[in-house]
C-alpha cells in the first residue's frame, strides 16, 4: 500500500487536492465578482453625483437670469404671485431618476425661507426673514431695514438665501444632494 501511495503523490493531484485548488478558485472568482459589481456601483453613483451638482449649479445660473425682482416669485410655490415665465420650484436633471418618495417627479426643487404669514397661518408661505435655518444663515434681514420681522418679504427684498435640492433614485437607493446660496441683485456682492 505503501508503493501506491507513493505512486499517486508522483503522478498528480488526489481528490482532495484537486477540490481545495477548485474551492480556492470559485473563492477568488466570486471575489472578483463582488469587486467588479462594487466598483461599478460606486462608479455609477459618482457619475450621478457629478450629474446632479452640474444640475443644481445650473438651476442657480438660471435663477440669476431672472430679474432679480421677480426671481422669488418665479421659484416659489405659490402660483398666484407668478410673473410670466414662472416655472415653480420643481426641476428635472437630465440622466437622473426621481426618487420614489418624491411625489412631484422631478428631481430638483428650489427652497426658499418661507412660511405662512404671522397674520395668516392657514395662507400660503410667504418669503420672511424670521424663518430659522442655519444652513441659509436665517433669520436675517433681508429687506435692509435693520429689523429681522415676521412680514412677508416677497416683493421687498434685497437679498434671497436659496438652496436647490436634487433627489434621486440611484442603484444604491436614494440620494440627496443640495447647495445654499444667496441671490443678489446684478453688480452686488454679499
Amino acid at each position: 500500500m505503501m508503493i501506491h501511495s507513493a505512486q499517486r503523490s508522483e503522478g498528480g493531484f488526489g481528490y482532495v487536492e484537486l477540490l481545495i485548488a477548485m474551492s480556492a478558485l470559485i473563492v477568488a472568482m466570486l471575489a472578483h465578482a463582488g469587486l467588479t459589481v462594487s466598483t461599478h456601483a460606486q462608479n455609477s453613483l459618482n457619475q450621478e453625483r457629478r450629474l446632479a451638482l452640474e444640475g443644481l449649479r445650473g438651476q442657480l445660473d438660471r435663477m440669476r437670469t431672472v430679474e432679480f425682482k421677480h426671481a422669488f416669485a418665479t421659484f416659489d410655490t405659490v402660483t398666484t404671485n407668478d410673473p410670466p415665465g414662472a416655472v415653480g420650484p420643481n426641476f428635472a436633471i437630465a440622466g437622473l431618476n426621481p426618487s420614489p418618495s418624491d411625489g412631484d417627479g422631478f428631481v430638483g426643487r428650489v427652497i426658499f425661507p418661507v412660511a405662512p404669514p404671522a397674520s395668516d397661518p392657514s395662507a400660503p408661505p410667504v418669503l420672511r426673514e424670521d424663518v430659522v435655518n442655519a444652513e441659509m444663515g436665517m433669520p436675517a434681514d433681508l429687506d435692509g431695514d435693520g429689523v429681522v420681522d415676521d412680514q412677508p418679504k416677497d416683493e421687498g427684498y434685497l437679498y434671497l438665501p436659496v438652496i436647490v435640492e436634487a433627489r434621486w433614485r440611484s442603484i444604491v437607493g436614494e440620494q440627496r444632494m443640495h447647495i445654499m446660496g444667496w441671490l443678489v441683485p446684478p453688480g452686488e456682492d454679499l
